[in-house]
């Protein structure tokens, strides 16, 4: 076995369905094992998986309800037999040469240590207009994390590790396990004091050792983006959770000074600045003439709210690391393969 792909899922059978569609129809079948890990879905996440079985020759499945992301990252890694992982969400759709072009990517680079490629969105319906403001252009390509989208063109490149993004992730296992694996992510709201950082702090301990990331056409991924992601809501959400990333990342730093989580790790993602700049951007009209809003107020209100809901995530978790004991001491392990929350 060549590839190890990774699917945690929960709860989205309808979308996982679509992931493993696109998946039983590349070429490569038996060069990969699919692992899918069920963070404990309700709905009939199994029996869709179990529809596969006589599709996808080497597919497992296990459910694990332990909330949160590195449930799945962390028991799929266990799980996997393969040198090379490729850690997928459940709501994305490969193109067809995915699998071919990771394996010859790798194969023909032994240096290589990340591997990501385009991910473009699938809309449920038209986006709102003020979408366009919420992507960061630079060169020749653009990136929004607020949906995890990433276009930084349609030739190979080489790219920061910085923008692997967890969607469409492809690794060596060595190096994975070499860096210390994922941190808490996805963490569902009510626990919300026990999230982390993801896989931002892998990579930007791979930019501190100078790994070798790379970008390809080939490893395109089609992420599906239903309706309720395209509200202002779930923008105001997923700031509210940066400012909890953020949180950990620093209190984190400031334990472990020598492992590249210092401040410049904080300064790609951190909404706070980089808000309010933009935001003046567009209310004095610096933004690029044929990008310049209709509304300036109205687009300069919507960047300042979600600057105040990050900074109420990042003082909600900042609260907890320093009243809770068992928050601190989850931020402040070593590592995550023990991914058992402390909860009752």
């Amino acid at each position: 076995m060549r590839i190890s792909v990774i699917i945690p899922t929960r709860d989205r059978a309808q979308m996982l369905s679509c992931t493993l569609t696109s998946l039983y129809k590349q070429s490569e079948l038996n060069e990969i094992e699919v692992i899918v890990i069920d963070n404990g879905s309700s709905d009939n996440t199994l029996q869709i998986v179990e529809g596969f079985k006589d599709k996808i020759p080497n597919l497992k499945y296990e459910f694990n309800d332990m909330p949160g992301l590195l449930t799945g990252r962390h028991r799929g890694v266990e799980l996997a037999s393969a040198e090379i992982l490729c850690f997928l969400d459940d709501d994305v759709i490969l193109n067809a040469y995915y699998i071919n072009t990771l394996k010859n990517l790798f194969d023909e680079n032994e240096d290589l240590h990340f591997a990501t490629g385009p991910c473009l969105p699938d809309f449920e319906k038209a986006p709102p207009y003020w979408l366009a403001y919420f992507w960061d252009k630079f060169n020749d390509g653009k990136f929004c994390f607020w949906l995890s989208l990433l276009d930084l063109g349609n030739k190979p490149i080489k790219i920061s590790p910085i923008f692997v993004c967890g969607l469409n992730f492809c690794c060596r296992k060595a190096t994975l396990i070499r860096l210390e694996g994922f941190h808490p992510d996805c963490i569902p709201a009510s626990l919300q004091q026990f999230q982390g950082d993801g896989e931002t702090a892998l990579t930007q301990k791979a930019i501190a050792q100078n790994l070798e990331a790379f970008y390809h056409p080939g490893l395109l991924v089609k992420h599906i983006i239903p309706n309720e992601r395209l509200t202002f809501e779930y923008f105001k959400k997923r700031a509210y959770y940066q400012g909890v990333c953020n949180s950990f990342s620093i209190s984190r730093a400031s334990v472990y000074k020598d492992n590249a989580l210092a401040p410049t790790a904080i300064k790609p993602l951190s909404l706070i600045k980089r808000i309010n700049n933009k935001a003046q951007r567009i209310y004095f009209k610096f933004w690029p003439k044929n990008q310049q809003s209709e509304k300036p107020e109205e687009i300069k209100r919507m960047f300042e709210e979600l600057a105040e809901s990050e900074k109420q995530g990042f003082m909600f978790h900042q609260n907890a690391f320093n009243t809770d004991p068992n928050v601190k001491n989850w931020v402040l392990k070593k590592n995550y393969w023990n991914y058992t929350l402390p909860i009752q």
